[in-house]
């Protein structure tokens, strides 16, 4: 897209774009802002939310580098929840993993709740064909996080390391409801237009809003030098994250991770 545009000679060009939203390099996707050799300008005020929200993302973008900060609207109200004893409704609930997903999907419909998921039913339910096929001890092929074992005792392994988290959330529904109860799952996804909210994974949201948010933390936070922080492919993505509320954030879950990785002192955490 980047090479066609170059081309056009004798038209005015503009280019908008984020490059912290670059959250798709494992697919291949570049920063195409990089570039582009053209004048700069900055666009910073968010038409979203306001300055709390703003205040936020910006602790982050510094982390990446950024010296400008982004600025919220005064008259959007913006409310931040830090408090995991407080639970308000939401709009939207958002995962960095399809596992965690699935398993948010799954507790909400134990709840009772009506909750959809940006997610095909394919997917959910190619989980547990590949689990058929590892309890059977039989390679699996699909989904790709299932095609590292041999047999499901390796996941199971796999999932009680420190590198193997991710897929822990899967794993234990098997175990504890097995593969018929994935594939029900699958077939019990309500229509976005009529769920109570939307389960999504951060790359599915990216461009999206919803007026509350509430944030799950499987970030995949490390410590370096005693010091907590995140790869900036890590990074990218919780500032997608935290850029999807208009009026509720909800950061609950991973509040006491965050005041640690902006290096607030202890004594000011509250």
């Amino acid at each position: 897209m980047l090479s066609v545009l170059s081309r056009q000679r004798h038209a005015q060009k503009i280019y908008v774009g984020d490059p912290y939203q670059q959250i798709y390099e494992w697919r291949g996707a570049v920063n195409a802002m990089a570039q582009i050799n053209a004048p700069e300008r900055p666009l910073t005020e968010s038409f979203r939310f306001g300055p709390t929200f703003a205040g936020l993302a910006s602790c982050v973008l510094a982390l990446l580098g950024e010296t400008t900060p982004i600025r919220g609207q005064p008259s959007i109200g913006s409310i931040m929840v830090e408090d995991p004893a407080v639970q308000p409704p939401v709009d939207a609930v958002l995962c960095r993993k399809n596992a965690t997903a699935i398993w948010q999907f799954a507790a909400g419909i134990e709840m009772g709740h009506r909750p959809a998921l940006r997610m095909n039913p394919s997917e959910i339910i190619a989980f547990a064909d590949g689990a058929d096929q590892l309890l059977n001890g039989r390679r699996a092929f699909r989904p790709t996080t299932l095609s590292l074992f041999e047999n499901w005792r390796e996941a199971q392994a796999f999932v009680r390391s420190a590198v193997g988290r991710d897929l822990l959330p899967v794993v234990e529904i098997v175990d504890d409801r097995g593969t018929d109860y994935l594939r029900a799952l699958a077939r019990r996804q309500t229509p976005e237009g009529q769920a109570d909210y939307v389960i999504s994974t951060i790359h599915r949201a990216k461009g999206l809003e919803w007026k509350r948010v509430r944030i799950v933390n499987d970030f995949r936070f490390k410590m370096v030098d005693g010091r907590l922080t995140l790869d900036e492919d890590e990074m990218r993505l919780l500032y997608v994250a935290l850029t999807r509320a208009q009026h509720v954030l909800d950061i609950s879950d991973v509040r006491d991770e965050l005041l640690r990785l902006f290096n607030v002192p202890k004594a000011a955490r509250g």
